[in-house]
């Protein structure tokens, strides 16, 4: 997988949609997210440094090819078809890290809003038994009980806890399920 698919899948996985509708929500500022609009537009710088470089492959190949059919030696087409693959290589991997920082500001900007009091919260997160017996709820409607799920199946009920606190109530509800 190239790295520029792999971005995308990152970006549409962090999103959670795909890259189409985040262009057409995001790409003007409208989605309420600052980091969108700079992400989407080092995605598509990427795409078009992938592009120019699958491109330069492709002539550095046939050179390649041209090159061992008539049995000569190297020529310059050949060498600079290969430094220019090699800067465009280069070049897609600084962009590529360039768009994974930007979607770990957007995480820790995510993250920092968590910690803001949230509008939709009507009172006071429940405490420990209260959240103990939401949690047992939502956990027998899981398949499998895993920390993503979990947390997603608390924050459907409005419940958003910390990290350390969705740790300690897996680990409850685990040993509940096998006492052994």
């Amino acid at each position: 997988m190239s790295t520029a698919i792999y971005t995308r899948h990152l970006v549409e996985h962090r999103y959670g949609r795909p890259l189409e509708d985040l262009q057409r929500h995001g790409a003007h500022g409208r989605s309420g997210d600052p980091v969108l609009p700079i992400v989407l537009r080092r995605l598509g710088g990427l795409t078009e440094t992938n592009a120019r470089a699958r491109a330069a492959r492709r002539n550095l190949d046939a050179a390649w090819q041209r090159c061992r059919s008539s049995e000569q030696a190297l020529d310059d087409r050949v060498l600079r078809y290969a430094a220019e693959v090699v800067d465009l290589e280069r070049q897609e991997q600084s962009e590529a890290e360039a768009v994974w920082d930007l979607l770990d500001v957007r995480l820790l900007l995510d993250q920092s809003a968590v910690g803001r009091p949230s509008a939709r919260r009507t009172g006071p997160a429940p405490g420990d038994e209260d959240l103990m017996t939401i949690a047992r709820q939502v956990a027998a409607r899981l398949p499998r009980l895993n920390r993503e799920a979990l947390r997603q199946g608390l924050r459907d009920r409005g419940i958003h806890v910390s990290n350390r606190r969705l740790g300690t109530v897996l680990q409850r509800l685990r040993a509940e399920r096998d006492p052994h």
